[in-house]
Parts: C-alpha cells; sequence; structure tokens
C-alpha cells in the first residue's frame, strides 16, 4: 500500500489530514466537554458521533485508494 505521506497525492493527503483532526476533535470533545442539561449532552453525542463518522469514512477510503495505486519503491 502506498499509505506513506510522500506517495500520496495532495488532495488525499489534505483528506488524511482532515480525518486525523476530526479524530482529535471528536475524542477531544467526548473527554473534556462537560455539559449541564439532557439535550445538551444529545447534542454533544451528535456532533461526535458525526466527527468519528467522518474520521473512519475518510480512514477507509484512504485505505481503498492506497491499494489500488502502483508501488514505485
Amino acid at each position: 500500500m502506498c499509505i506513506a505521506n510522500e506517495q500520496l497525492d495532495r488532495r488525499s493527503r489534505w483528506l488524511r489530514a482532515g480525518a486525523n483532526l476530526a479524530l482529535a476533535a471528536g475524542l477531544a470533545l467526548w473527554n473534556f466537554a462537560r455539559p449541564a442539561g439532557g439535550s445538551s449532552r444529545a447534542w454533544l453525542d451528535g456532533v461526535v458521533g458525526l466527527l468519528m463518522g467522518f474520521s473512519i469514512a475518510t480512514n477507509l477510503l484512504l485505505v481503498a485508494k492506497g491499494r489500488r495505486c502502483s508501488r514505485t519503491v
């Protein structure tokens, strides 16, 4: 697989950075945000789920894309 940073095109590098940022933001919200009410907790769970889903889907897309690239090593 060509998952190494130097072997990916510019768009894939930006997608991987965005997926990692979404994962970090979702985990930070999950661990450090302390909502007071019940409805705000549901909203927080929704945002965390959206960020985690984006991260998982983007990383799976990049793995599938990396399997199709040619090896030039």
